[in-house]
């Protein structure tokens, strides 16, 4: 809930917030993380299956961005890291599933792996942004007017 339960318009909102964007399409990553860096969002992107979870640990995002499927390794293994590790430490981190289509089936797949949400490629930006901003909030209230 939001003052007078109105969200903010201005992007700046989320100004701050750390996004771990995990996707095996290196030019999804590179398309998207600068459009998130023009709000603020500071992101640092991975290919999924190498890395991630070494920067996940050692960065703590406040929300990760979780590309579902590669050759190598889906993204279903690395929630399943992540949601292990922080179930753990007790700081759950909102995740979004990123897929190039989402149907019924796959969404509720996405929420019983520990997904937040479940979001199709390619993302409308400014929507996007107004989810981060909202999962952001939700899973910490004192974020807002960070």
């Amino acid at each position: 809930m939001h003052i007078n339960n109105k969200f903010p318009t201005n992007p700046s909102f989320i100004e701050g917030l750390r996004v771990l964007l995990v996707d095996n399409d290196v030019n999804f990553c590179n398309s998207l993380t600068p459009m998130l860096q023009s709000y603020g969002v500071k992101v640092q992107a991975a290919v999924l299956g190498e890395q991630a979870l070494e920067i996940f640990v050692q960065w703590q995002p406040d929300i990760l961005l979780n590309g579902i499927s590669s050759p190598k390794e889906d993204g279903y293994a690395l929630i399943h890291q992540v949601r292990t590790l922080t179930g753990e430490r007790g700081k759950v981190v909102p995740a979004i599933a990123l897929t190039g289509a989402v149907t019924e089936d796959m969404y509720q797949r996405t929420l019983l792996a520990g997904f937040s949400l479940c979001v199709a490629k390619p993302v409308v930006i400014d929507d996007f942004v107004a989810v981060l901003g909202i999962l952001a909030i939700a899973n910490n209230p004192h974020f807002y007017g960070k």
